[in-house]
Protein backbone atom coordinates (compact mmCIF):
# COMPACT_ATOMS: atom_id res chain seq x y z
CA UNK A 1 0.00 0.00 0.00
CA UNK A 2 1.28 3.45 -0.58
CA UNK A 3 2.55 5.61 2.04
CA UNK A 4 2.36 9.00 0.01
CA UNK A 5 0.46 11.14 1.50
CA UNK A 6 -2.15 12.84 -1.15
CA UNK A 7 -1.29 16.08 -2.90
CA UNK A 8 -2.95 18.98 -0.83
CA UNK A 9 -5.36 21.86 -2.66
CA UNK A 10 -3.16 25.24 -2.81
CA UNK A 11 -5.42 28.17 -3.00
CA UNK A 12 -5.37 28.50 -6.69
CA UNK A 13 -7.67 25.00 -6.60
CA UNK A 14 -4.07 23.17 -7.69
CA UNK A 15 -3.02 19.94 -6.35
CA UNK A 16 0.70 20.09 -4.20
CA UNK A 17 2.84 17.59 -5.42
CA UNK A 18 5.30 15.72 -3.35
CA UNK A 19 8.53 15.78 -5.44
CA UNK A 20 11.54 13.47 -5.44
CA UNK A 21 14.47 14.51 -7.50
CA UNK A 22 16.65 11.52 -7.49
CA UNK A 23 20.66 12.23 -8.57
CA UNK A 24 22.84 9.71 -8.98
CA UNK A 25 25.92 8.84 -10.96
CA UNK A 26 24.40 5.92 -13.48
CA UNK A 27 21.17 4.75 -12.45
CA UNK A 28 18.83 3.69 -14.76
CA UNK A 29 21.26 4.14 -17.34
CA UNK A 30 24.42 1.68 -18.08
CA UNK A 31 25.81 -0.25 -14.84
CA UNK A 32 26.16 0.38 -11.74
CA UNK A 33 24.31 1.61 -8.40
CA UNK A 34 22.79 -1.39 -8.25
CA UNK A 35 21.00 -1.29 -5.02
CA UNK A 36 18.73 1.51 -6.21
CA UNK A 37 17.07 -1.06 -8.04
CA UNK A 38 15.21 -2.27 -4.49
CA UNK A 39 14.73 1.50 -2.76
CA UNK A 40 13.35 2.62 -5.98
CA UNK A 41 9.79 0.95 -5.65
CA UNK A 42 9.52 2.25 -1.73
CA UNK A 43 10.51 5.78 -2.65
CA UNK A 44 7.58 6.10 -5.52
CA UNK A 45 5.42 4.46 -2.61
CA UNK A 46 6.16 7.94 -0.95
CA UNK A 47 6.18 10.76 -3.48
CA UNK A 48 3.86 11.22 -6.15
CA UNK A 49 6.41 11.72 -8.72
CA UNK A 50 10.06 10.84 -8.61
CA UNK A 51 12.37 11.87 -11.49
CA UNK A 52 15.92 10.14 -12.16
CA UNK A 53 18.79 12.24 -13.37
CA UNK A 54 22.25 10.85 -13.70
CA UNK A 55 24.82 13.53 -13.45
CA UNK A 56 27.81 11.44 -14.57
CA UNK A 57 25.94 10.92 -17.80
CA UNK A 58 24.49 12.55 -21.01
CA UNK A 59 22.66 12.44 -23.81
CA UNK A 60 22.94 9.03 -25.66
CA UNK A 61 23.43 6.67 -22.74
CA UNK A 62 21.42 3.25 -22.54
CA UNK A 63 18.93 3.08 -20.08
CA UNK A 64 19.00 -0.70 -18.38
CA UNK A 65 16.66 -0.86 -15.63
CA UNK A 66 12.88 -0.30 -15.69
CA UNK A 67 11.28 1.78 -13.41
CA UNK A 68 7.89 2.52 -11.67
CA UNK A 69 4.93 4.11 -13.14
CA UNK A 70 5.25 7.28 -11.03
CA UNK A 71 9.17 8.05 -11.96
CA UNK A 72 10.89 9.13 -14.83
CA UNK A 73 14.37 9.12 -15.74
CA UNK A 74 16.29 11.97 -17.60
CA UNK A 75 19.50 12.78 -19.76
CA UNK A 76 21.46 16.24 -18.96
CA UNK A 77 22.34 17.55 -22.68
CA UNK A 78 25.83 17.80 -23.34
CA UNK A 79 28.28 20.87 -22.01
CA UNK A 80 28.29 23.52 -24.37
CA UNK A 81 31.91 24.25 -23.19
CA UNK A 82 34.78 22.43 -24.68
CA UNK A 83 37.33 20.00 -23.51
CA UNK A 84 37.43 18.10 -20.49
CA UNK A 85 37.31 19.34 -16.98
CA UNK A 86 40.79 21.56 -17.35
CA UNK A 87 39.62 23.54 -20.21
CA UNK A 88 36.04 24.35 -18.53
CA UNK A 89 37.93 25.40 -15.36
CA UNK A 90 39.73 27.48 -16.89
CA UNK A 91 36.75 29.22 -19.11
CA UNK A 92 35.08 29.41 -15.51
CA UNK A 93 38.13 30.54 -13.81
CA UNK A 94 36.34 33.66 -12.53
CA UNK A 95 33.35 31.90 -11.57
CA UNK A 96 35.06 29.47 -9.69
CA UNK A 97 37.48 31.88 -7.53
CA UNK A 98 35.55 34.07 -6.90
CA UNK A 99 31.89 33.45 -7.98
CA UNK A 100 28.97 32.88 -5.37
CA UNK A 101 29.57 29.34 -5.04
CA UNK A 102 32.49 28.79 -3.00
CA UNK A 103 34.23 25.23 -3.31
CA UNK A 104 37.86 26.11 -3.52
CA UNK A 105 38.58 25.51 0.24
CA UNK A 106 42.57 24.47 0.06
CA UNK A 107 44.70 27.65 -1.27
CA UNK A 108 47.45 26.84 -3.72
CA UNK A 109 50.28 27.88 -1.30
CA UNK A 110 49.06 25.22 0.95
CA UNK A 111 48.55 22.54 -0.86
CA UNK A 112 48.69 22.67 -4.65
CA UNK A 113 47.08 19.31 -5.26
CA UNK A 114 44.31 19.72 -3.22
CA UNK A 115 43.45 22.99 -4.42
CA UNK A 116 43.66 21.49 -8.38
CA UNK A 117 41.45 19.01 -6.57
CA UNK A 118 39.27 21.49 -5.30
CA UNK A 119 39.30 23.41 -8.69
CA UNK A 120 37.92 20.13 -10.50
CA UNK A 121 35.31 19.74 -8.22
CA UNK A 122 33.79 22.73 -8.51
CA UNK A 123 34.21 22.68 -12.53
CA UNK A 124 32.60 19.55 -13.22
CA UNK A 125 29.70 20.90 -10.13
CA UNK A 126 29.31 23.94 -12.01
CA UNK A 127 29.53 22.08 -15.31
CA UNK A 128 26.54 19.86 -14.16
CA UNK A 129 24.67 22.92 -12.83
CA UNK A 130 24.88 24.44 -16.55
CA UNK A 131 23.83 21.02 -18.08
CA UNK A 132 20.98 20.49 -15.67
CA UNK A 133 19.35 23.83 -16.01
CA UNK A 134 18.66 23.52 -19.94
CA UNK A 135 16.93 20.29 -18.80
CA UNK A 136 14.75 21.89 -15.64
CA UNK A 137 11.89 22.80 -18.78
CA UNK A 138 11.70 19.06 -19.27
CA UNK A 139 11.21 17.76 -16.05
CA UNK A 140 7.89 18.93 -15.36
CA UNK A 141 7.87 20.99 -12.22
CA UNK A 142 5.18 22.64 -11.72
CA UNK A 143 4.51 25.93 -9.43
CA UNK A 144 3.87 25.07 -5.70
CA UNK A 145 5.47 21.36 -5.93
CA UNK A 146 7.72 20.85 -2.97
CA UNK A 147 10.66 19.00 -4.21
CA UNK A 148 13.35 16.71 -2.08
CA UNK A 149 16.72 16.29 -3.57
CA UNK A 150 17.96 13.36 -3.09
CA UNK A 151 21.64 12.69 -4.25
CA UNK A 152 23.00 9.40 -3.97
CA UNK A 153 26.11 9.81 -2.96
CA UNK A 154 28.05 12.98 -0.76
CA UNK A 155 29.47 14.44 -3.30
CA UNK A 156 28.90 15.78 -6.63
CA UNK A 157 25.05 15.37 -6.86
CA UNK A 158 24.44 17.30 -3.09
CA UNK A 159 26.67 20.33 -4.16
CA UNK A 160 24.34 20.27 -7.07
CA UNK A 161 21.22 20.13 -4.91
CA UNK A 162 22.41 23.04 -2.91
CA UNK A 163 22.80 25.11 -5.71
CA UNK A 164 18.88 24.28 -7.10
CA UNK A 165 17.79 25.05 -4.16
CA UNK A 166 19.06 28.74 -3.92
CA UNK A 167 18.90 29.53 -7.89
CA UNK A 168 16.60 27.42 -10.02
CA UNK A 169 14.19 26.24 -7.36
CA UNK A 170 14.15 29.10 -5.62
CA UNK A 171 10.18 29.59 -5.78
CA UNK A 172 9.56 25.93 -4.23
CA UNK A 173 9.89 24.67 -0.87
CA UNK A 174 13.03 22.23 -1.26
CA UNK A 175 15.21 19.63 1.26
CA UNK A 176 18.29 18.46 0.09
CA UNK A 177 19.54 15.13 1.44
CA UNK A 178 22.60 12.62 0.65
CA UNK A 179 23.31 9.13 1.13
CA UNK A 180 27.20 8.97 2.44
CA UNK A 181 29.36 5.64 1.41
CA UNK A 182 33.26 5.71 1.73
CA UNK A 183 35.06 7.02 -0.84
CA UNK A 184 32.72 10.02 -0.58
CA UNK A 185 33.71 9.71 3.37
CA UNK A 186 37.13 8.72 4.40
CA UNK A 187 40.09 10.54 2.63
CA UNK A 188 41.57 7.11 3.12
CA UNK A 189 39.27 5.88 0.13
CA UNK A 190 39.86 9.07 -1.58
CA UNK A 191 42.22 10.01 -4.60
CA UNK A 192 45.33 11.79 -2.74
CA UNK A 193 43.65 10.93 0.58
CA UNK A 194 41.28 13.77 0.18
CA UNK A 195 37.73 14.61 -0.33
CA UNK A 196 37.39 18.24 -2.17
CA UNK A 197 34.94 20.67 -1.10
CA UNK A 198 33.73 18.47 1.80
CA UNK A 199 32.94 22.12 3.66
CA UNK A 200 30.74 23.53 0.97
CA UNK A 201 29.06 19.64 0.53
CA UNK A 202 27.96 19.72 4.21
CA UNK A 203 26.34 22.83 4.19
CA UNK A 204 24.47 22.19 0.68
CA UNK A 205 22.52 19.41 2.58
CA UNK A 206 19.82 19.51 5.56
CA UNK A 207 20.78 15.51 6.45
CA UNK A 208 23.67 13.29 5.24
CA UNK A 209 22.66 9.77 5.60
CA UNK A 210 25.82 7.46 5.87
CA UNK A 211 25.17 3.91 4.87
CA UNK A 212 27.45 2.78 8.67
CA UNK A 213 28.35 3.84 11.85
CA UNK A 214 31.52 4.04 10.59
CA UNK A 215 31.11 6.56 8.28
CA UNK A 216 28.54 8.28 10.46
CA UNK A 217 31.37 8.95 13.10
CA UNK A 218 33.93 10.13 10.60
CA UNK A 219 31.35 12.71 9.47
CA UNK A 220 30.54 13.39 13.43
CA UNK A 221 34.29 13.90 14.07
CA UNK A 222 35.10 16.12 10.68
CA UNK A 223 31.94 18.33 11.22
CA UNK A 224 31.38 19.00 15.13
CA UNK A 225 28.72 21.68 14.72
CA UNK A 226 26.60 19.32 11.92
CA UNK A 227 26.51 16.37 13.86
CA UNK A 228 22.74 16.62 14.29
CA UNK A 229 22.44 16.59 10.50
CA UNK A 230 24.35 13.24 10.82
CA UNK A 231 21.84 10.15 10.63
CA UNK A 232 22.77 6.42 9.94
CA UNK A 233 20.42 4.93 7.21
CA UNK A 234 21.91 1.36 5.92
CA UNK A 235 21.42 0.03 2.61
CA UNK A 236 19.64 -3.36 2.57
CA UNK A 237 18.74 -6.27 -0.01
CA UNK A 238 15.84 -8.42 -0.41
CA UNK A 239 15.27 -11.81 1.45
CA UNK A 240 16.83 -14.94 0.33
CA UNK A 241 15.03 -18.38 -0.32
CA UNK A 242 18.08 -20.12 0.74
CA UNK A 243 17.64 -22.10 4.00
CA UNK A 244 20.33 -21.97 6.57
CA UNK A 245 23.45 -23.97 5.05
CA UNK A 246 24.34 -27.34 6.25
CA UNK A 247 28.17 -27.99 6.75
CA UNK A 248 29.53 -30.00 3.71
CA UNK A 249 29.38 -33.73 3.88
CA UNK A 250 32.60 -35.80 4.50
CA UNK A 251 34.41 -36.07 1.03
CA UNK A 252 32.59 -32.74 -0.77
CA UNK A 253 34.57 -29.31 -1.73
CA UNK A 254 33.99 -26.92 0.37
CA UNK A 255 32.54 -24.13 -2.00
CA UNK A 256 33.93 -20.48 -1.76
CA UNK A 257 32.03 -17.65 -3.43
CA UNK A 258 33.17 -13.98 -3.96
CA UNK A 259 31.81 -11.56 -4.98
CA UNK A 260 32.71 -7.71 -7.15
CA UNK A 261 34.52 -5.94 -10.08
CA UNK A 262 38.22 -6.44 -9.91
CA UNK A 263 39.17 -2.87 -9.20
CA UNK A 264 42.72 -3.17 -7.00
CA UNK A 265 40.92 -2.37 -3.46
CA UNK A 266 38.66 -5.32 -4.03
CA UNK A 267 41.80 -7.22 -4.13
CA UNK A 268 40.37 -10.63 -6.04
CA UNK A 269 43.84 -11.32 -6.38
CA UNK A 270 44.16 -11.82 -2.26
CA UNK A 271 40.91 -13.61 -2.50
CA UNK A 272 42.55 -16.30 -5.81
CA UNK A 273 45.59 -16.48 -3.37
CA UNK A 274 43.62 -17.58 -0.76
CA UNK A 275 41.98 -20.36 -2.55
CA UNK A 276 45.55 -21.49 -3.86
CA UNK A 277 47.01 -21.65 -0.37
CA UNK A 278 43.60 -23.55 1.06
CA UNK A 279 44.47 -25.70 -1.91
CA UNK A 280 48.23 -25.89 -1.09
CA UNK A 281 47.13 -27.05 2.54
CA UNK A 282 45.22 -29.84 1.15
CA UNK A 283 42.25 -28.52 1.91
CA UNK A 284 39.61 -29.51 -1.17
CA UNK A 285 38.01 -26.46 -2.19
CA UNK A 286 36.10 -24.80 -5.07
CA UNK A 287 35.83 -21.05 -6.25
CA UNK A 288 33.11 -19.07 -7.63
CA UNK A 289 33.68 -15.69 -8.33
CA UNK A 290 30.75 -13.17 -9.19
CA UNK A 291 31.17 -10.17 -11.27
CA UNK A 292 33.28 -8.03 -13.18
CA UNK A 293 32.24 -6.97 -16.83
CA UNK A 294 35.64 -6.60 -18.96
CA UNK A 295 36.30 -9.75 -20.88
CA UNK A 296 40.22 -8.98 -20.48
CA UNK A 297 40.32 -8.30 -17.26
CA UNK A 298 38.17 -12.01 -16.50
CA UNK A 299 41.14 -13.86 -19.42
CA UNK A 300 43.81 -12.36 -16.64
CA UNK A 301 41.99 -13.73 -13.88
CA UNK A 302 40.94 -17.46 -15.53
CA UNK A 303 44.79 -17.62 -15.99
CA UNK A 304 46.00 -16.24 -12.43
CA UNK A 305 44.16 -18.96 -11.43
CA UNK A 306 44.99 -21.79 -13.29
CA UNK A 307 48.69 -20.88 -12.80
CA UNK A 308 48.17 -20.60 -9.10
CA UNK A 309 46.10 -23.39 -8.79
CA UNK A 310 45.39 -25.95 -11.40
CA UNK A 311 43.54 -28.80 -9.93
CA UNK A 312 40.78 -26.32 -8.19
CA UNK A 313 37.52 -25.85 -9.93
CA UNK A 314 37.19 -22.47 -10.76
CA UNK A 315 34.40 -20.22 -11.97
CA UNK A 316 34.44 -16.55 -13.37
CA UNK A 317 30.45 -16.18 -13.82
CA UNK A 318 31.46 -12.05 -15.36
CA UNK A 319 28.96 -9.48 -14.06
CA UNK A 320 25.27 -10.53 -13.19
CA UNK A 321 22.30 -8.42 -12.59
CA UNK A 322 21.70 -9.03 -8.71
CA UNK A 323 18.77 -10.86 -9.12
CA UNK A 324 20.38 -13.78 -10.67
CA UNK A 325 23.24 -13.05 -8.32
CA UNK A 326 20.85 -13.66 -5.24
CA UNK A 327 19.25 -16.13 -7.25
CA UNK A 328 22.38 -18.50 -7.81
CA UNK A 329 23.34 -18.08 -4.06
CA UNK A 330 19.66 -19.40 -3.20
CA UNK A 331 20.53 -22.56 -5.68
CA UNK A 332 23.66 -23.55 -5.06
CA UNK A 333 25.84 -25.15 -2.26
CA UNK A 334 28.55 -22.80 -1.46
CA UNK A 335 29.59 -22.97 2.08
CA UNK A 336 31.50 -19.98 2.47
CA UNK A 337 31.72 -16.03 1.67
CA UNK A 338 34.51 -14.49 0.89
CA UNK A 339 35.69 -10.77 0.35
CA UNK A 340 39.37 -9.17 0.95
CA UNK A 341 38.91 -5.65 0.24
CA UNK A 342 40.63 -3.15 1.71
CA UNK A 343 38.06 -0.06 0.98
CA UNK A 344 34.40 -0.54 2.06
CA UNK A 345 31.33 1.45 3.01
CA UNK A 346 29.18 -1.52 4.47
CA UNK A 347 29.80 -3.89 1.35
CA UNK A 348 26.42 -4.79 -0.15
CA UNK A 349 28.09 -7.92 -1.57
CA UNK A 350 28.42 -9.01 2.23
CA UNK A 351 24.40 -8.38 3.13
CA UNK A 352 23.40 -10.41 -0.02
CA UNK A 353 26.02 -13.64 1.16
CA UNK A 354 24.03 -13.09 4.49
CA UNK A 355 20.84 -12.77 3.02
CA UNK A 356 21.44 -16.36 2.02
CA UNK A 357 22.74 -17.74 5.13
CA UNK A 358 25.90 -17.64 4.57
CA UNK A 359 28.98 -17.53 6.59
CA UNK A 360 31.37 -14.53 5.79
CA UNK A 361 34.87 -14.27 5.90
CA UNK A 362 35.93 -10.67 5.22
CA UNK A 363 38.49 -7.68 5.94
CA UNK A 364 37.39 -5.57 8.75
CA UNK A 365 37.30 -2.44 6.07
CA UNK A 366 35.18 0.66 6.69
CA UNK A 367 32.29 -0.39 8.12
CA UNK A 368 32.30 -4.28 7.10
CA UNK A 369 32.64 -5.26 10.97
CA UNK A 370 29.53 -3.67 11.59
CA UNK A 371 27.67 -6.70 9.92
CA UNK A 372 30.40 -9.53 10.59
CA UNK A 373 30.68 -10.76 13.93
CA UNK A 374 33.68 -12.23 14.06
CA UNK A 375 33.20 -16.22 15.53
CA UNK A 376 29.33 -15.74 15.13
CA UNK A 377 28.33 -15.07 11.57
CA UNK A 378 31.49 -15.33 10.08
CA UNK A 379 35.24 -14.55 10.60
CA UNK A 380 37.29 -11.12 11.18
CA UNK A 381 40.28 -10.70 9.89
CA UNK A 382 42.46 -7.34 9.78
CA UNK A 383 42.58 -5.55 6.12
CA UNK A 384 46.70 -5.74 6.34
CA UNK A 385 46.60 -9.43 5.77
CA UNK A 386 47.91 -12.05 3.72
CA UNK A 387 46.55 -14.72 2.05
CA UNK A 388 47.80 -17.50 4.95
CA UNK A 389 46.12 -15.55 7.47
CA UNK A 390 42.68 -15.08 5.41
CA UNK A 391 43.04 -19.18 4.68
CA UNK A 392 43.72 -19.72 8.63
CA UNK A 393 40.44 -18.00 9.27
CA UNK A 394 38.62 -19.68 6.37
CA UNK A 395 39.98 -23.14 7.78
CA UNK A 396 38.22 -22.62 10.96
CA UNK A 397 35.16 -22.23 9.63
CA UNK A 398 35.84 -25.54 7.87
CA UNK A 399 36.89 -27.44 10.88
CA UNK A 400 33.65 -26.36 12.81
CA UNK A 401 31.32 -29.34 13.55
CA UNK A 402 27.82 -29.37 11.81
CA UNK A 403 25.95 -27.61 14.67
CA UNK A 404 28.58 -25.12 15.17
CA UNK A 405 28.81 -24.70 11.08
CA UNK A 406 24.36 -24.32 10.71
CA UNK A 407 24.53 -21.49 13.99
CA UNK A 408 26.90 -19.62 12.16
CA UNK A 409 24.86 -19.82 9.05
CA UNK A 410 21.90 -19.43 11.07
CA UNK A 411 23.68 -16.16 12.70
CA UNK A 412 24.22 -14.93 9.27
CA UNK A 413 20.58 -14.64 8.32
CA UNK A 414 20.10 -13.35 11.85
CA UNK A 415 22.19 -10.60 11.02
CA UNK A 416 20.42 -9.76 7.71
CA UNK A 417 17.18 -9.81 9.33
CA UNK A 418 18.09 -7.63 11.91
CA UNK A 419 20.60 -4.95 9.83
CA UNK A 420 20.29 -5.42 5.96
CA UNK A 421 16.88 -6.11 5.23
CA UNK A 422 15.49 -3.69 2.63
CA UNK A 423 11.91 -3.73 3.11
CA UNK A 424 12.75 -2.73 6.24
CA UNK A 425 15.29 -0.42 6.02
CA UNK A 426 14.72 1.43 2.79
CA UNK A 427 10.91 2.13 4.31
CA UNK A 428 12.80 3.46 7.53
CA UNK A 429 14.76 6.21 4.94
CA UNK A 430 11.79 7.33 3.22
CA UNK A 431 10.17 8.11 6.66
CA UNK A 432 12.72 9.83 7.35
CA UNK A 433 13.01 11.79 4.34
CA UNK A 434 9.23 12.56 4.20
CA UNK A 435 9.40 13.74 8.00
CA UNK A 436 11.83 16.76 7.01
CA UNK A 437 8.96 17.77 5.29
CA UNK A 438 6.30 19.69 7.02
CA UNK A 439 3.03 18.16 6.57
CA UNK A 440 -0.02 20.10 5.26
Amino acid sequence: MSTATPGTERTDGAATRDVLLLLTDFYPYEVGEEFLEQEIDVLCEAYDEVLVVPVRLSEGARRTRPLPANARSALMPASRLPGGWRSQALMRSVQILLGPERMVQTPPWRSPGRFGMDVRFAAIALGARARLRRLMPCLGLRPGDRVTIYSYWFFTGAALGGMLRRRELAGHEVRVVARAHAYDVDEADAPRGYVPSRRYVMEAVDRVYPISEYAAGFLRRRFPQAGGRVEVARLGVPASSAPVRQKPREGEPFAIVSCSHTAPYKRVGLVLETVAELARRGRAVTWTHVGEADPERLEVLRHRAHELMPQVPVTLTGHMPNEEVRRLYATSPFACFLNCSDGEGVPVSVMEAQSAALPVVATAAGGTGEIVHDGVNGRLVPVEVDAARVADAVESVMDLGQEGYAAMSGAARQTWARMSDASRQYRDFVAALRALMPRR
